[in-house]
């Protein structure tokens, strides 16, 4: 029995070494977490421009062909999508969509970043489409550019000095379908 006054070894607290070293565990996983998570919530941010651009793309093609008037798809730099429905039969443009990335995010190619599979255009330029611009949907589904041959294209998005944001959509001028790709240091992925 212990003696009266005396706390038992079972109910005693923690020693200073024991302290300092939980302490310095706690410390070092902090440090170790902080890097990753930055990097995460980035790579995050570029996917959530990505499915944001590829929706509205898309929207544009289904309201083409709802509406059976063309929707020509107008890029402003550096981060700006804006949808302009061409009237019949005057061809006045209507704006009728309007779209800007949040965050860093912009038109943008890394020079070191190789084309995506479906090799749509060795460009040096964000936006590359195998004819000239601007481009439309018509009311068919089909990408056309502005000589109104049917084009395939790809955007390249990205927020500026860091790589591993690199995201693109291609587009398939036949069928207007898109397909989305995720930059992954050395290769594309769907």
């Amino acid at each position: 029995m212990a003696p009266t006054g005396s706390i038992p070894a079972h109910h005693r607290g923690l020693s200073l070494v024991e302290l300092l070293v939980v302490s310095a565990l706690i410390a070092v996983g902090t440090a170790m977490a902080i890097p990753v998570t930055l990097s995460m919530v980035k790579r995050a941010t570029s996917d959530s421009a990505l499915v944001v651009i590829e929706t509205f793309v898309d929207a544009a093609r289904d309201r083409a062909v709802a509406e059976r008037r063309n929707m020509e798809l107008e890029f402003v730099a550096p981060n700006r999508l804006r949808v302009l429905r061409v009237e019949v039969p005057s061809g006045a443009k209507t704006l009728v969509a309007e779209l800007t990335l949040e965050g860093a995010n912009e038109y943008y190619k890394f020079g070191a970043v190789p084309d995506t599979p479906d090799l749509f255009g060795p460009y040096p330029t964000a936006l590359q489409f195998s004819g000239p611009t601007p481009v439309m949907f018509t009311s068919d589904g089909s990408l056309i550019d502005s000589a109104g041959d049917v084009t395939n294209g790809t955007v390249f998005v990205a927020e500026p000095n860091k790589p591993e944001t690199a995201r693109a959509i291609t587009v398939f001028g036949v069928t207007g379908l898109l397909q989305s790709w995720r930059w992954r240091g050395t290769a594309w992925i769907e």
